[in-house]
């Protein structure tokens, strides 16, 4: 079943608590004593979230990280890729290094067609929602596009 990883969710709320302090360098003892979480987890999830470009770290007595982007500008899409890595619902969907599709079965699978429309349909959806929705606690409406999934007359077909 689709699930975020227990990591991915620190990384959002270490995302989320820098995107609040705009611009400000924020030690990883700050995050994880804010939240109640292990120090060497946080910093290992902002490792990660400063090896992807999203946020800046800085060495030092003073230092940390800081989050100086727009925050409207980085998706939670972009956010699960960056802390997952390359992901999608069904093995079908889902290619190697070179391009080529990982299960073997599928140009000749029926349901193939039904979730790649449920793949498009998530991925859709957590690209509508931004670090600044994130921030805010709000989410946009609609989430998922419904053109995106199959129709009942294709169901039959």
């Amino acid at each position: 079943m689709l699930k975020i990883s227990r990591l991915t969710d620190y990384g959002l709320l270490a995302a989320i608590y820098l995107s609040r302090k705009h611009g400000e360098i924020v030690s990883a003892r700050e995050i994880a004593e804010f939240y109640h979480l292990p120090v060497p987890t946080i910093t290992k999830v902002l490792k990660t979230l400063n090896q992807g470009g999203l946020v800046q770290s800085y060495r030092g007595v003073a230092g940390g990280y800081s989050f100086d982007n727009d925050p409207e500008t980085v998706t939670l899409g972009q956010l699960l890729e960056l802390l997952e890595g390359p992901w999608d619902l069904v093995e079908c969907e889902t290619t190697d290094e070179k391009g080529h599709a990982r299960c073997s079965i599928r140009s000749g699978c029926p349901s193939r067609r039904f979730m790649f429309g449920i793949n498009l349909a998530i991925k859709g959806a957590f690209e509508q929602i931004t670090l600044g929705d994130l921030t805010r606690g709000s989410v946009p409406v609609p989430l998922i596009d419904k053109s995106a999934l199959p129709t009942a007359t294709s169901r039959t077909q």
